[in-house]
Order: C-alpha cells, then sequence, then structure tokens
C-alpha cells in the first residue's frame, strides 16, 4: 500500500545510494590521477562501491514491492529494457545478489540463483568470472548516461512509475 511515508522511504534509500556514488566518484577520480591504480586496491574499492550501491539499489526494488503489495516476479516483468533482453530492473536485482554471495559460492557446484545470476551479467556482455564484472554492468545499467549510480536511480524511478501505473 501506498503511505504518506512511501515517497520519504524512497527518497532516504536513494539519498544513501547517491551518497556511495559520491564516494564511487572519488575513487574513480584517485584511480584515473594514479599511476598503478590497481596496484593501490582503487579498482577493488569501485567494484566494492559499486556492488554496496546496487544492494542498496536493491532496497529500493523491495521498498516498491512490499509497499505496493505487488510481486516481484511480477515487477521484475516492468521498466525499461536492457539490449540483452532483462528488464534493467531484473540486472540490478541479480548484481546485487552477486555482490552479496559470490564470495561464497562453492567452484564445486552450481544452483538456480547463481545460474541466473551469470546469464544476466552475460546479457551485457560482462561475465561473473572477469574481474570487476559490476563496474561494467553498471555501465550497461546506466547507458547512455555515464556509468553512475545516480544514473541507475534514475532507471529505478522510471520502473517505479511503470509499476505504479500498472496497479489497479
Amino acid at each position: 500500500m501506498r503511505t504518506p511515508w512511501f515517497d520519504t522511504e524512497i527518497a532516504i534509500i536513494g539519498g544513501l545510494v547517491l551518497a556511495i556514488d559520491q564516494q564511487l566518484s572519488e575513487i574513480c577520480k584517485k584511480a584515473v590521477s594514479t599511476e598503478g591504480a590497481d596496484e593501490f586496491g582503487y579498482y577493488d574499492a569501485a567494484e566494492h562501491a559499486t556492488g554496496l550501491g546496487l544492494v542498496a539499489c536493491q532496497t529500493v526494488i523491495a521498498t516498491v514491492c512490499g509497499r505496493l503489495g505487488i510481486e516481484k516476479s511480477t515487477a521484475f516483468k516492468l521498466g525499461p529494457v536492457h539490449a540483452g533482453g532483462l528488464t534493467k530492473v531484473q540486472i540490478i536485482n541479480h548484481a546485487a545478489n552477486y555482490w552479496k554471495h559470490n564470495s561464497e559460492w562453492s567452484h564445486e557446484r552450481t544452483d538456480k540463483r547463481r545460474e541466473a545470476i551469470a546469464r544476466a551479467f552475460d546479457s551485457v556482455g560482462f561475465p561473473v568470472g572477469i574481474d570487476y564484472p559490476l563496474s561494467g554492468v553498471l555501465t550497461e545499467l546506466a547507458a547512455p548516461e555515464y556509468a553512475s549510480l545516480s544514473a541507475v536511480l534514475s532507471v529505478l524511478e522510471e520502473w517505479k512509475s511503470t509499476v505504479i501505473n500498472s496497479l489497479p
């Protein structure tokens, strides 16, 4: 149910995404201006900031679905679609799950969630097995805008409007 607090709650989470985006921007500036940036851990830091930001974006998705009483499986079919065939919200969700869980994945087995995440990353051209795949996914989610979490918030705002307009 949409309550008076709904938009405020989304705005608070969005503010956190923007704070992470600011940190990501600072990391990227340092990486560009530092010779041997990888040795200083800037690329790893950018990947972690991107992952954390995408988890915050996933929280926006969960909040919209929960407060509006719409099943995620239905909501994930709505909104902007990436050229690879998945909706951008599906990609955001998979990317956030990747960041949260990839370090605990067993190399001996696979499961449906891991396979779905791998397919999502493949669909945007950045397989999970490469270095820094989240940075590539962020670039694809933000396109044609500059790769940033604020651009992803714009995608989520468009998706939220589509979800609201789809309700009876």
